[in-house]
């Protein structure tokens, strides 16, 4: 009898504790709008549990998470602010050739004050503008254009982390020849990885040019659009501010 009640008791002490460390799952389903899946399942892996469990529908584009609900709460929160419209940019471009053989001091109207930051920055005495445009691009897209119907300029905008850096990479200018037959025909002047910090000016001596005394710069100023008008306009479109052949 006497054992009969250690029994119980020992049973009475246990029970509680098996129920305290019982999980409960739940399971909810994301679909995400604007990301791949395979991204998310990286994103959110530090936030689960040991035992939780995650499957990806590419079809759908959905991910379905199974774990204790705050976890599923934090993960809710991680995607949603994930989940969003790509990121949209303005390039303002300006093409200038820069040259040697002119007398001091003749400096194209059309640069303005660039002109003075040029000399600074470079020993030519003369810039004038071969072609100037602005250009719209979306993170992970490409922006492709020509200038002064002589130069092809393009690159990709690598996704971004919401600051204020950007990767414009393979960021790429290149000379344009008709050849007699078949498509036109590019050489390389300048390719590279370019970071680029919005809202600050940035100038690449972007080629020297056959003649010893003559030289290409090219001037950027990337600025981010509000997340409305990413999506607005072709990427790549150009507008065109002025020209001088």
């Amino acid at each position: 009898m006497k054992r009969g009640v250690f029994v119980a008791a020992a049973l009475a002490l246990l029970l509680p504790t098996f129920s305290a460390g019982a999980e409960e799952l739940s399971i909810k389903v994301f679909k995400l709008n604007y990301r791949r899946v395979e991204e998310a399942a990286l994103l959110i892996r530090s936030q689960l549990s040991d035992a939780a469990s995650v499957t990806l529908t590419q079809r759908l584009n959905a991910i379905t998470v199974t774990d204790r609900e705050e976890n599923l709460k934090k993960v809710a929160k991680l995607l949603a602010d994930f989940d969003v419209p790509p990121r949209g940019f303005t390039f303002a471009i300006k093409l200038i050739r820069a040259r040697a053989d002119v007398p001091a001091g003749s400096i194209a109207r059309e640069i303005g004050g660039l002109g003075a930051k040029l000399k600074s920055l470079f020993q030519f005495n003369d810039y004038s503008l071969i072609d100037s445009a602005v250009l719209r691009g979306v993170e992970g897209g490409r922006v492709e254009c020509r200038l002064g119907g002589e130069y092809a300029l393009s690159f990709s905008i690598a996704p971004t982390s919401g600051g204020d850096d950007l990767l414009l990479t393979p960021f790429s200018l290149s000379r344009v020849h008709k050849g007699s037959v078949g498509p036109f025909l590019l050489t390389p002047l300048y390719r590279a990885s370019m970071p680029v910090v919005l809202n600050q000016t940035l100038v690449v001596g972007a080629s020297r040019e056959e003649q010893s005394k003559t030289a290409l710069i090219l001037v950027l100023l990337a600025q981010a659009l509000p997340r409305a008008e990413a999506g607005s306009g072709a990427a790549g479109s150009k507008t065109v501010e002025k020209r001088q052949q």
